[in-house]
């Protein structure tokens, strides 16, 4: 048998072939016994009612299903995603075609049953559940069942009782919280029936948001994650049994048609599936094995869940009651208004390209749509999905009022669309003295739904009076951007950009801030970026212009710091735009001010190298050497240490590194004494460094 780790609580592939080993990689599977067990610490007269009902369900195993043959059971589903506003805010389309997905394995309209091996083919389970996501909230208004919520945890979820604010009541409703990262490096647990006490907050499902649904930022390899820890959630134990150790001694999950198993880390073949009864062959391609070629339940596991959700003493007998689809808006149909919504497929274009607008609105379909596109040709439109194109230069609204029978909502997103101009030939001297920001040359965007910006500021300057500047405290994770006009390079012979900007790391006593001020050129009008210059705003690394300041950071002339931007293989390009971007790590940013930037000849100005800044310490040095330099953009690096005559005594970190700082160590514990030199690698470029080690 292979010994390929999968990862997730699972992550399950429709066939053989769909999970990559970069995928399979984690350090750990499913969560959910050891958030159990570790629920159980602190809550032992909860293991006693546990164990009672897992005995319970046990002697009920074989005993006949509670349900006819044709009978189906409805449950309300919500997903509450925790966002920064990155890619774990995962589209609704995502979280809708994780809903196909339930329906399709809990109900074997799955078509690869055709790959189940002989001995199981007359063994696959048709569970009966239907998923749909609920349409009335707790408080009876017409909701998506599609919750998204601004919360840190999202970025390192630890499970405790605090971190479940948003779970609507567990009887009525399947919760499911979709996060970016997990703390313990599960990629999903649930708990199971009787675990907790009824409507507990916690009795809800954690699942990565990369694990959600087949597309998006999710993978067919990863698509059966959840269907796993659906089962967890209806009382299915892994198929060795209540563990989270597969592939080490044999074990029984309670169902009978499921053989006795160590459980299985890959895909084996038939022959090799024998492991714990020579000639019996073990259920691997079970949804709650660890294989990554899972297709199946059993008909005991179907057992096993409908007895869960027909258990009042666990709280899941609610879930499909009349009065519950009643209460959810499933059943009947809640009368509801749409909420509008609207993508776009781009955000920033040029003078009279296009843009291709998407009705997304939710909750209830609209039977009717009117659009406002100030700045837009069309100005306004009544079709669901219409294409516009801008005349002008600048940043623009966009609003859309969706309707049906039972009335309307609309949609107003500020400073949506960036149209910058057509690509000039002539300088740009830019130091924000005249006009607000933005205007017709300079337009910004921000990159999550809160108010501040790029705005311009008398508080400090460069030079002159006035600059640009964000102001403190953005929220976590999220990005401000300011946009230049686009320029005509090979018209522009020679041309080098500097810019001056001034940053500081806020004093708190709970967290040093990692703030990044970047730069970025795009040469499609803003189709595709790439990164030219990253600047980590915190103490100790290179271009930091003040040390830790509490409070409101106003910088002096003298606190600006000169930047040169490496314009290395764009000085014949037609189309170049530049985005300067400033990105809050943590929510503890501090005001950032940016001023002087000019695009003119080089005279007087030496581009700066990719590589720069490289330093070597200590030096002298005798068990070990750091080097320390800056990267301007993303390159393969390689760093040398080498004798006099060139010869290579020892090799460094060498890897793809993205812009930035960095840090590299090389030991010298068995390197003689003497004269070396350090020399940081990148294709085009050299930079070296006298060592001196004693």
């Amino acid at each position: 048998m292979r010994t390929l780790i999968t990862t997730a609580c699972l992550a399950l592939g429709l066939s053989k072939g769909a999970f990559s080993q970069q995928e399979a990689m984690r350090p750990n599977w499913c969560g959910s016994v050891e958030a159990m067990e570790k629920h159980f610490l602190n809550h032992p007269e909860l293991k006693q009612r546990f164990d009672a009902y897992q005995a319970q369900a046990n002697s009920q195993q074989n005993q006949p299903q509670q349900r006819t043959a044709a009978a189906t059971y409805t449950i309300p589903v919500v997903f509450h995603v925790l966002h920064q506003y990155g890619v774990e805010n995962i589209s609704d389309a995502q979280i809708n075609d994780q809903i196909a997905i339930f329906n399709r394995d809990f109900n074997r309209q799955n078509a690869d049953t055709n790959v189940v091996i002989t001995p199981f083919k007359n063994l696959i389970g048709d569970v009966h559940f239907a998923f749909q996501l609920a349409k009335k909230d707790p408080n009876g208004n017409c909701t998506s069942g599609i919750n998204r919520y601004y919360d840190a945890n999202t970025a390192s979820w630890t499970g405790q009782a605090s971190d479940y604010l948003y779970t609507w009541d567990s009887q009525k409703y399947l919760n499911i919280y979709v996060v970016r990262s997990i703390a313990s490096g599960a990629a999903g647990y649930a708990y199971y029936p009787g675990s907790l006490s009824p409507s507990d907050d916690m009795d809800a499902i954690l699942i990565l948001s990369n694990y959600v649904g087949s597309i998006g930022t999710s993978s067919v390899g990863k698509s059966r994650a959840l269907t796993h820890e659906v089962g967890h959630w209806f009382n299915l134990q892994h198929v060795w049994g209540n563990t989270n150790n597969p592939g080490v001694a044999c074990g029984n999950d309670q169902v009978s048609d499921t053989p006795i198993t160590k459980g299985f880390t890959s895909c084996p073949s038939q022959a090799a599936s024998d492991d714990c009864n020579p000639g019996i062959y073990e259920n691997y391609q079970n949804y709650m094995d660890y294989s990554y070629c899972s297709v199946m339940f059993t008909p005991g596991q179907a057992t096993r869940m409908t007895n869960a959700i027909n258990n009042g003493i666990v709280g899941r007998n609610n879930l499909s009651s009349p009065s519950n689809l009643s209460f959810t808006g499933i059943t009947p149909v809640a009368n509801c208004a749409p909420k509008a919504d609207f993508s776009s497929n781009k955000q920033v274009v040029c003078v009279n390209q296009t843009v291709n607008y998407s009705d997304i609105s939710n909750i209830s379909a609209p039977t009717s749509w009117s659009w406002t596109f100030p700045g837009g040709t069309p100005s306004t439109s009544s079709v669901q999905n219409p294409t516009v194109s801008y005349s002008a230069p600048g940043t623009y609204s966009v609003m859309l009022t969706a309707s049906n029978a039972n009335g309307s909502t609309s949609e107003t997103k500020v400073n949506y669309i960036t149209v910058v101009s057509t690509p000039q030939t002539a300088s740009l001297q830019e130091g924000f003295e005249t006009g607000a920001i933005p205007n017709a040359t300079w337009s910004v965007r921000n990159l999550a739904s809160f108010s501040s910006n790029w705005q311009q500021t008398s508080a400090a300057s460069a030079s002159g009076s006035k600059s640009a500047k964000v102001d403190q405290n953005i929220e976590a994770g999220t990005s401000v951007e300011l946009y230049s006009p686009t320029y005509n390079f090979a018209a522009m012979p020679g041309v080098a950009l500097t810019m001056k900007w001034a940053g500081a790391e806020r004093d708190t006593s709970t967290h040093a801030s990692s703030d990044v001020f970047s730069v970025l050129f795009s040469t499609n009008c803003g189709a595709t970026w790439s990164t030219r210059l990253n600047r980590n705003v915190k103490t100790g690394n290179v271009g930091v212009s003040a040390l830790k300041t509490g409070g409101n950071f106003v910088p002096t002339p003298s606190q600006f710091y000169q930047d040169n931007v490496p314009l290395a293989g764009l000085t014949t390009e037609p189309n170049v735009m530049f985005k300067f971007r400033f990105t809050a790590e943590y929510g503890m940013s501090n005001n950032f001010y940016l001023d002087d930037i000019n695009l003119t000849s080089l005279t007087g100005i030496a581009e700066i190298p990719l590589v720069s800044n490289i330093q070597l310490f200590p030096n002298p040095a005798s068990n070990l050497v750091t080097i320390e330099f800056d990267l301007v953009d993303d390159k393969n690096i390689s760093v040398e240490l080498k004798d006099v005559l060139g010869r290579l005594v020892k090799t460094g970190e060498s890897s793809y590194l993205q812009a930035g700082h960095h840090q590299i160590s090389i030991p010298l514990g068995d390197v003689a004494k003497g004269i070396y030199f350090i020399s940081v690698n990148s294709n085009a470029q050299v930079l070296t460094k006298k060592l001196v080690i004693e």
